[in-house]
């Protein structure tokens, strides 16, 4: 079994304020772009959220399908307070971790880190820079629940600490994903308006 999670929790301050989930992209909100790319690889979706207020402004645009909501049991660690939980609530051995806001999300590259992960505790994408994309990767279940408690209890709130943690990480490559990918549009991270794509 394979599990899905979207996080959705963070406070888009450089955003301009607002859901930043359910900026548009192309008419659509961005998570819906982003549920849509995960959801034919895996059996269930969670959706990372702060709180029942922020799950009541998402939830309409997502009843097209088995959601499970889940809140940040922490506050102020960052996107950790929102994969926590929703890896305790996953019930799949291997878990994809997709930020909201990122819209142009690649089945296809999705599938492949799922194969790269088989066997080892993640497959993490990494750029030739060496800059690694922890909110874009699959990870084994329970050994990342070990790994962000670990990271957690010792204070590191950086959404990589977890990695080094972890004793068996696949990291793919860019050049691996361009085969897939060529313009690499599945990273693009929206973290301004004027990030937006079309």
């Amino acid at each position: 079994m394979r599990s899905g999670i979207i996080l959705a929790g963070g406070r888009s301050t450089r955003f301009g304020g607002g859901e930043k989930s359910l900026r548009p992209v192309n008419g659509r909100p961005m998570i819906c772009h982003v549920r849509e790319a995960i959801a034919p690889l895996v059996d269930e979706i969670i959706v990372s959220v702060r709180d029942e207020e922020q799950r009541n402004r998402v939830f309409p645009y997502l009843i097209d399908g088995h959601n499970v909501f889940v809140y940040d049991e922490l506050r102020d660690i960052g996107p950790l307070a929102g994969v926590l939980p929703s890896l305790k609530a996953a019930r799949g051995e291997y878990v994809v971790i997709v930020a909201c806001d990122m819209p142009l999300v690649n089945t296809r590259v999705i599938e492949l880190l799922f194969e790269k992960a088989k066997g080892h505790e993640a497959a993490v994408p990494v750029g030739n820079d060496g800059f690694i994309e922890p909110l874009h990767a699959v990870y084994r279940r329970e050994p990342m629940v070990r790994a962000v408690e670990t990271a957690v209890s010792k204070g590191e709130r950086r959404i990589a600490a977890p990695l080094k943690h972890l004793r068996d990480v696949v990291y793919v490559t860019s050049d691996e994903i361009r085969i897939i990918d060529p313009e690499l549009k599945t990273f693009l991270n929206v973290n301004r308006a004027e990030d937006l794509p079309g």
